[in-house]
């Protein structure tokens, strides 16, 4: 496939496409493969604005070296495999470093809260059933758009079964569990509904997220000790939440994990 090895080495494997980003690149720089993406991937990546898509693409690929060049600036091998994307991705869309450093100054904002919105917007539990011996891992999404909840769940089984709950409405999801009877009991319920209650975008202020967003942001914008440490700070000050603020923390650490993974080891300090 072309541009397959130049594309996999960006991450050191040139054999493995082995990131979400190798894979949007090989998507887009595929001419067998790039017609036949789906919509939502053509939405983020248009191929009839090979501009925009380069601009995207190239921010991408300059957030991880700026990454590398703060975390592990002696791996130079791999902060050079990252420059040659970069130009590679400048002479496909006829753009500049400049403009794709102007197009990831002015984006990363944006991507961090919404990163921030889908991770305050959920809660991880589990909840063992004691009426049928099983304990359930679970997720309960919300999503303030429209005001949707999912909820999925694994039921352990022989071969592990995972289901879920769509719903318009908190109190829609919790009238589907109490059909799903085999599956949920009365205390069950009150249990989940309890959980909806600590969903760190319900249980805490809007000013929570947004100064998550901000001390990101500025980590990002300007990476040097005492950005990052503002970031260690504030996850700091959210473990230190209690009652309904408990989630906070780990909501912190999710974002983190989605950005970086030496990043999210702040967590683990």
């Amino acid at each position: 496939m072309e541009n397959y090895q130049r594309i996999a080495r960006l991450s050191g494997n040139e054999e493995l496409i082995d990131s979400n980003l190798e894979f949007a690149l090989l998507t887009f720089y595929s001419p067998s493969v790039i017609g036949k993406r789906p919509n939502a991937a053509n939405n983020m990546l248009p191929s009839n604005n090979v501009r925009i898509a380069g601009l995207r693409l190239g921010a991408a690929v300059y957030k991880d070296m700026l990454e590398l060049s703060y975390f592990d600036p002696e791996n130079t091998d791999a902060i050079e495999r990252h420059l040659e994307m970069m130009q590679f991705i400048m002479g496909k869309a006829n753009i500049t470093r400049t403009q794709i450093e102007q197009h990831y100054r002015a984006n990363i904002r944006n991507l961090i809260t919404e990163i921030v919105d889908e991770e305050y917007n959920k809660i991880n539990f589990s909840m063992l059933n004691t009426a049928v011996n099983r304990r359930y891992f679970m997720t309960m999404q919300r999503f303030p758009q429209n005001g949707r909840y999912t909820l999925t769940y694994e039921v352990p089984a022989v071969i592990p079964d995972v289901k879920i709950i769509s719903a318009t409405a908190r109190e829609t999801m919790i009238n589907e569990m109490r059909r799903r009877s085999d599956d949920f009991s009365s205390d069950d319920i009150d249990f989940v509904r309890a959980q909806a209650a600590l969903i760190p975008a319900v249980a805490l202020p809007a000013a929570v997220r947004t100064e998550a967003v901000t001390v990101i942001s500025a980590f990002y914008l300007n990476l040097n000790p005492a950005t990052f440490s503002a970031v260690a700070v504030k996850y700091q000050e959210l473990s230190e939440l209690k009652d309904n603020a408990q989630y906070a923390a780990y909501s912190f650490s999710r974002v983190l994990a989605s950005l970086n993974d030496i990043l999210a080891a702040i967590a683990d300090d």
